[in-house]
């Protein structure tokens, strides 16, 4: 069986463990060696997360030991062990894992190098929770990249990436938005994400550390779609990146089953024709696009289950741009496939553009 992409659909464990995601978001290829290898009548769902208790285990002990930066490390481990045990599910082990996630993430962050200092801002009295880390060298204020996560990742997903940028100077910001993690039980998914973004922009902007001059967004997958508009409809964004994004969902029908699932699950939607109609009529920036006037960089996997066709749609309506457009060839979707240079090549264009060389 194939996806439009001529792409072969693999079982969503097989999926998962295929995905060079996994590996480059932080999970160790031993764990998915272990989860590969499992006694059949342990679930996946069970067998992540022991994972996680195990991680947390570790990091227990290497706290009561002093070893807070060991213990942090853990404790993000244990937090992406949660994150893939609930994937693939839309019942009440999703929630579990998702909770789960989450209470690990909050145990690492104030230990992690540098620190996530969670924050909350609220939209329409519903409650939209955060992260910021600013780099450990240099003086600030700095550059900052608000990192929108997608349909199914979320803001304790992006921990590597976070690295990448703090490395070179760049603070980071993460939150989950409608249909997303911890926002998820109070707001679905909506089409207007911008709003949040910008919320959380109204936010960050007055801390000190931030220089409210040189602000970027980036957005994997879903993500993607939503830096665009963010960046198309809110002037303070001076870069934006489309990591495997798209302008419309006018392809729904051609999403495998898994992402159907998922839709339906972030719409709340009761019935597969609700979530189809929602997601084709919510998913559309097509309108927008030709408010997009900053530097935007647009990575897309030739063989993405997103079509590729998608980048021409921007590239059409987005006439007051500048874009750099990269289709790798032989990438999927995100290009997680590719290992680590697809996302050097981002962080080090962002970079490029919060960090004009005089």
């Amino acid at each position: 069986m194939t996806n439009n992409s001529g792409s072969a659909v693999l079982q969503p464990e097989q999926e998962m463990l295929n995905w060079g995601r996994l590996i480059l978001d932080g999970v160790p290829y031993a764990d998915l060696v272990s989860a590969r290898d499992r006694d059949p009548s342990v679930t996946w769902f069970e067998h992540w997360m022991q994972t996680a208790a195990n991680y947390e285990r570790l990091g227990e002990t290497a706290e009561s030991r002093g070893h807070t930066i060991s213990a942090g490390e853990y404790f993000v481990l244990g937090s992406l062990a949660a994150q893939y045990a609930q994937f693939l599910w839309f019942d009440d082990r999703r929630r579990a894992g998702q909770e789960r996630k989450v209470e690990l993430y909050r145990r690492a962050a104030p230990l992690l190098n540098p620190p996530a200092d969670r924050f909350e801002v609220t939209v329409d009295g519903a409650t939209v929770p955060g992260y910021v880390r600013t780099p450990t060298t240099g003086e600030g204020p700095f550059p900052t990249a608000v990192l929108l996560g997608g349909l199914e990742s979320t803001k304790e997903e992006s921990y590597q990436f976070e690295q990448q940028l703090l490395a070179r100077g760049i603070a980071t910001v993460t939150f989950d938005g409608p249909g997303q993690g911890e926002m998820f039980p109070e707001v679905p998914l909506r089409g207007d994400y911008e709003r949040y973004t910008s919320a959380v922009v109204d936010y960050a902007e007055k801390l000190p550390e931030v220089d409210s001059s040189r602000i970027g967004v980036v957005g994997r997958s879903l993500g993607g779609h939503y830096a665009l508009r963010s960046a198309a409809l809110d002037d303070r964004f001076i870069a934006c990146i489309s990591w495997g994004g798209f302008a419309d969902m006018d392809s729904y029908d051609d999403e495998t089953p898994m992402t159907k699932e998922s839709w339906k699950y972030v719409t709340a939607s009761s019935t597969d024709e609700e979530s189809r109609e929602r997601v084709m009529t919510l998913m559309d920036v097509r309108s927008e696009l030709h408010k997009l006037r900053v530097p935007t960089y647009i990575q897309h996997g030739m063989h993405d289950e997103v079509p590729v066709s998608e980048v021409e749609v921007v590239k059409q309506l987005a006439v007051d741009a500048p874009l750099t457009i990269v289709i790798e060839p032989d990438g999927d979707h995100c290009c997680h496939n590719l290992g680590p240079r697809p996302r050097i090549e981002m962080v080090d264009w962002l970079e490029e553009q919060l960090k004009p060389r005089s």
